[in-house]
This record gives C-alpha cells, sequence and structure tokens, in this order.
C-alpha cells in the first residue's frame, strides 16, 4: 500500500479436477510470484466447483484440507489472500471462503445463497449460509470467526468484505449488509458457467454493486473446469464507484489480472453521498397497498416481437464468442482424453459442417496434427451427389483424413435379416442412422479415438434424431446451438476464418435442411420451420410460456392464422415431451445459450413424463 493505492490481484489458477494435491503447486506460484496487496482466488479454488459427487467423499475433502495447509505452510507470499474450499461445520458441507494472511487464517465466510436451478445443483452438496449465524470454528487447528465478516485495518482505515458468486447476482446480495456494516471493498470469488450475452450481464452486476455500494467491487472466476456440458469463465472485472476499472478478455484465458486501486477515492465519495450516510441509520418501513390490472383483449405489442429471441441483431462479435466457446470446450475435452483422433461423420449438411469447423479450430489451438482428423462420408441410396460433393471438398479444403464407406449394402442386408418390406418407413430411415453410427464407433477403436457428435439444440428438442444413431457420440460441440444459428454461424464462418471455403459453405447453408434418409425428404415439411420451433423452444424454455401464451406469441410474431399456429404449437409440446427419453443418455456438450437441455444441468424430467 502507498499513499492509499493498493495493488489486486484477480487471479485463475490452472487446476485439476478431482485432485486437490495437484493444485497446490499452481496456487504458491500464483502467491509466490504476486507483488499485491491481496490476491482473490476463484470459487472453490482447492476441489474446483465441478468436482460432483466427490463432495461426499471423505478422502476427497481430506485431500482438500491436506492442499490447505500446505498453502498455508509454504508461501513465501506476505499479503492477504482469499481460497474457495469445501468445509464441513458441525458435520455440514459449506462452500466457503478463507482469507489468509502470515500462515493465519483470520476469517471464513460461507456463500450464502445457493443456486439449484438449470445446470446448477449446489444444494445437492452444501448447505446455505445465509441462515448462519457467526460463531468460530477451527481450521487447521486455529480458531477462525466464520460467518458474517468485516476485514479491516484499523491503522490504514482499509475494510473490505467477501462473498461467492451467486450471492452477488441475488435479490439481497450479503454484500450490502457488509458495506453498511463498513466494508469499503467487496471480493467475489466465482465459478461461473459461460453463454452468449452472460459477460455483458456479468460486467453489468460487478459495476452497478461498486456504484450502488459506493466502493470497489472484484470479481474472479474459474475457465479450469470441467466441461461437461458448460464452458467457465475466467472473467475477471475490478470497479470502483460504478466505473469499470479494468477486465479481462472473457473470449481469451487471463491468469492473472492486476489493478491498483485508491481506497481514498472511495472514502471520499462516501463521505459526499447523502443518502450513503442516511441509509445507515433510517432504513425505510414499506407499506403494501393493493392494486388491480385488467386484460385487455386489445392488446398490442409496443414493438414488434423479436423472431429471432435466441440472438437478435446476430452481430459479428456474437458469432465469434459462440465459436470461441465452442472451441474452448472442444480443447478442454481433447486434452483431458488420452486419444489424439477424432471421427466425424460428414454428410454435407449444416450441423457436420460446423462441427468439422470447430474440431480443425480446436486442433489448430492444440497444435495437432489435422489429419487426426478423420471425417467419415456413409452414403447410402438416398444420399444426394451435392451433399456428398461439398463433404468431400470441405474436408479436402481443411486437409483432414477423408474416408469414404458406402452403406447400401449392408443396409439391404441388414434389412433382409429383420424381415423388412421394402418401404421408405421409420424403420428405413433408422436402421440407416444407426448403422452410420455403428461404423463411427468402431472406427474410434481401430483408430484409437472418439466419436464427435454433430446434433443440434433444436433437433434435440424435437427429437429428430434416431435413438441410438446420430443421436451418440462422446462429446457434442453443437448441442447448445438452435438450427437458426447453426445456420448463421455457417454463413458467418464463410466470411470470416474460412474464407477459402467461401463457396462450399454458401451451398451447404442455402440448402433446404434434410437428414436425407428417405427420397426427396424435407425435414421443414415434418416438423414445420426452424424458426418458429426455436421461437417457441425459447419462450417455453427461457421464458416459461405456456401453450395459450405461445399461441398469442407465435399468431403475433409471425402472422400466422389460428389454424397454423395451433398446429405449431400442438406439434412443439406433443414432441418436445414425448422425446425426453432421447435427452437421458445425451453426450456431453458445452452450453452457449441460456438454455441446454442437457439431462445433468437445464433440463431435469423422467423419460415416462406424460403431459397432456
Amino acid at each position: 500500500m502507498k499513499h492509499n493505492f493498493i495493488k489486486i490481484d484477480l487471479v485463475s489458477p490452472k487446476i485439476t479436477i478431482g485432485s486437490p494435491l495437484l493444485n497446490v503447486n499452481p496456487i504458491l506460484k500464483m502467491l509466490d510470484e504476486s507483488k499485491a496487496d491481496i490476491i482473490l482466488f476463484p470459487e472453490l479454488t482447492l476441489s474446483g466447483y465441478t468436482a460432483g459427487d466427490l463432495f461426499y467423499q471423505s478422502f476427497f475433502l481430506d485431500e482438500v484440507y491436506q492442499s490447505l495447509e500446505k498453502i498455508v505452510n509454504e508461501t513465501t507470499y506476505k499479503g492477504i489472500y482469499i481460497l474457495g474450499l469445501p468445509y464441513m461445520v458441525n458435520d455440514v458441507l459449506y462452500n466457503i471462503a478463507v482469507v489468509i494472511q502470515n500462515k493465519k487464517i483470520i476469517g471464513a465466510i460461507p456463500k450464502y445463497f445457493l443456486p439449484n436451478t438449470k445446470e446448477f445443483y449446489e444444494k445437492r452438496w452444501f448447505r446455505e449460509g445465509i441462515k448462519h449465524q457467526t460463531f468460530d470454528i477451527e481450521i487447521l487447528g486455529q480458531k477462525v470467526p466464520f460467518g458474517h465478516i468485516v476485514f479491516k485495518d484499523e491503522k490504514s482505515n482499509i475494510s473490505f468484505g467477501v462473498e461467492i458468486c451467486q450471492d452477488m447476482w441475488g435479490m439481497f446480495p450479503p454484500s450490502n449488509e457488509l458495506v453498511l456494516q463498513g466494508a469499503q471493498m467487496i471480493f467475489n470469488l466465482s465459478s461461473s458457467p459461460e453463454n452468449i450475452y452472460k459477460p455483458e450481464t456479468r460486467r453489468n452486476i460487478v459495476i452497478e454493486n461498486s456504484r450502488r455500494q459506493i466502493g470497489g467491487y472484484f470479481y474472479t472466476s474459474s475457465a479450469y473446469e470441467s466441461s461437461t456440458d458448460l464452458v467457465f469463465s475466467d472473467h475477471k472485472i475490478a470497479a470502483v464507484n460504478g466505473d469499470l476499472i479494468d477486465e479481462s478478455d472473457p473470449s481469451t484465458l487471463t491468469e492473472r489480472l492486476t489493478i491498483d486501486i485508491n481506497i481514498e477515492s472511495i472514502r471520499h465519495q462516501r463521505r459526499m453521498d447523502t443518502n450513503f450516510k442516511d441509509i445507515k441509520e433510517n432504513l425505510p418501513y414499506v407499506r403494501k397497498v393493493s392494486v388491480e390490472f385488467k386484460e385487455d383483449e386489445n392488446f398490442k405489442f409496443a414493438k414488434a416481437i423479436e423472431t429471432q429471441p435466441f440472438l437478435p441483431g446476430g452481430k459479428v462479435e456474437d458469432f465469434s464468442f459462440i465459436h470461441t466457446l465452442q472451441v474452448r470446450a472442444l480443447v478442454q475435452k481433447l486434452s483431458s482424453i488420452p486419444t489424439k483422433r477424432v471421427i466425424i461423420g460428414m454428410s454435407g449438411g449444416l450441423d457436420s459442417t460446423l462441427a468439422m469447423l470447430v474440431l480443425y479450430d480446436a486442433y489448430k489451438a492444440l497444435n495437432r496434427d489435422v489429419k487426426d482428423i478423420i471425417g467419415v462420408t456413409l452414403p447410402s441410396e438416398v444420399t444426394s451427389h451435392a451433399t456428398k460433393s461439398d463433404a468431400l471438398r470441405l474436408m479436402e479444403s481443411l486437409g483432414v483424413t477423408s474416408l469414404e464407406i458406402p452403406i447400401k449394402d449392408e443396409l439391404n442386408v441388414h434389412l433382409i435379416q429383420i424381415n423388412h418390406k421394402k418401404l421408405e418407413d421409420v424403420t428405413y430411415e433408422n436402421a440407416q442412422a444407426r448403422i452410420r453410427t455403428l461404423y463411427l464407433m468402431n472406427l474410434s477403436n481401430q483408430y484409437d479415438g472418439i466419436v464427435l457428435g454433430t446434433g443440434d439444440l433444436s433437433e434435440i428438442a424435437l427429437g429428430w434424431m434416431t435413438f441410438n444413431g446420430d443421436h451418440m457420440s462422446m462429446y457434442n460441440p453443437n448441442g447448445g446451438i438452435p438450427k437458426t444459428i447453426i445456420r448463421a454461424l455457417v454463413l458467418y464462418h464463410a466470411e470470416h476464418g474460412f474464407k477459402m471455403l467461401e463457396n462450399v459453405l454458401k451451398n451447404i447453408a442455402k440448402r433446404p435442411i434434410s437428414p436425407e434418409l428417405k427420397s426427396n425428404q424435407s425435414t421443414e415439411d415434418s416438423i414445420g420451420r426452424y424458426e418458429i420451433n426455436d421461437f417457441m423452444l425459447y419462450y417455453h424454455l427461457v421464458e416459461g410460456a405456456d401453450e395459450n401464451t405461445l399461441t398469442f406469441l407465435v399468431k403475433e410474431a409471425f402472422m400466422l392464422d389460428d389454424f397454423v399456429v395451433e398446429q405449431y404449437v400442438t406439434r412443439f409440446f406433443k414432441r418436445f415431451y414425448t422425446q425426453q427419453f432421447k435427452r437421458i443418455p445425451m453426450p456431453e456438450g458445452p452450453k452457449i445459450f441460456k438454455v441446454s437441455l442437457s439431462p445433468r444441468g437445464d433440463l431435469r424430467l423422467p423419460a415416462d413424463i406424460k403431459r397432456k
């Protein structure tokens, strides 16, 4: 500290999920190399946020505590540092932050609010801290205050408080109370899953907290978590008095962000702000008065309804960020497995094209030979020349390994063996998909690789996939992206990053969507326009719209007659809920938008659910 300026490090060490002792050295390195007064680490630093049911295991918790002890005893850092870990208090597990200086643990803070919706499942393992009363606990043989704490240097008049991740997103963040009790700065340890537009929301919350609290708000998250269904951010944000001081780029990995903060600016602002002085002494009484809202039969929207709610506007930087998330997730997955080769079925359609582009860039990021990408075309009797040709041109231009395995003869033998009549029915369609998957899986064994899936969010929602056919893979980078955005991404790549493929990518993007499992097949003739299905998917899962509301919204947004709208809504709800059995065993893949259909994350429904 110098003339009221203090130096702060926001850090994200590269941790290993499942092996807390392996996290000691990366943390020690960041501590020992720092020149900061305060170092903030991410939530559950020592264990990793995505350790899952390992939080139940005593051996795992013991390793976490051993890691903490080694760090406290071995670091040469003399400043204050804040770590996250799971900790048992009175036989109950809490998600806590510990504040440490000079080998002494000077305080422990529980996470007040535990998210337990969508991809979050924290109440499975932890107890919320909101009901906790402050008392002393023992950590590493030291008596440590546990609960609501303001840390203060009386001589220098510098004070701070700590909250954890979700606490700042809540309606009543604990930091508000800490500020009213004297904290000038708030430090937030987080492990935050990423999706499109979330960085902006996260940034706004941090800035707004600093403005409302007339103080400093400092936030860090960890990107080095499991990529099962999610991509984690290492976003680092520093804001003071409503101004953004600095932040890391959420699209890149940044292990350390160092900022210098003028504490006097906070003191000065608080001395001037009359509201801050008043609220500490005069919390208002709020009286409730009844009102009435009447339904308007002639209601009209002030602005036209956005027909592309997943990505309104479709800015270039949005597509770039989506691609970054897909690539980052796949890099994390490929880095965690011993195999080097990836097998991917190439149809010449939108989904497999996008998956190939993501895979190609992931290999480039890993400095791997793209010849270890094995693209496989598996044409049948109904495969068109155009789609096969585009798939081959794409692979040739990228320089990946290309294989062709016609399935016509095997399909005929199989259909004869099950006494199938020569009809282009569901059996005929699904047999092709399952034979293709059989080849891809066996090739993955032969080449010591994994199968990369290609199916998108819209297909997963509507069940437009063959169970244990194209529905199955070892990892699927497209599973969090709706079909309308898949097409837009392919066109984006034609103009950015893959300019040499412009013609073939535009050919693929403009072609009518079809699984090509029977003659002259059009997907949208069967299930309706993807634009409308994606619209309904968004409003049902993100906004909670029921059948009546969706009927109203679809009619308003797309100017369709009542009969057509009813067809769309009825078909959507029937397909969405009857196809849950296909989603139960679906492969991992990153969440990209506000909603995911992963059974391990956002959507938890039984396979035998009945809805009307």
